[in-house]
């Protein structure tokens, strides 16, 4: 998390995002298939 609280994602993929117990809010990148050409 950035120092104003943003999110970068280290790795290509998609953003998912999940609400959990008490309201938590929770945030996963899941990676793209790696092609090969």
């Amino acid at each position: 998390m950035g120092k104003d609280h943003t999110l970068f994602a280290l790795v290509d993929g998609t953003v998912n995002f999940k609400v959990g117990r008490e309201d938590r809010r929770y945030v996963s990148i899941i990676p793209a298939e790696a092609t090969e050409a």
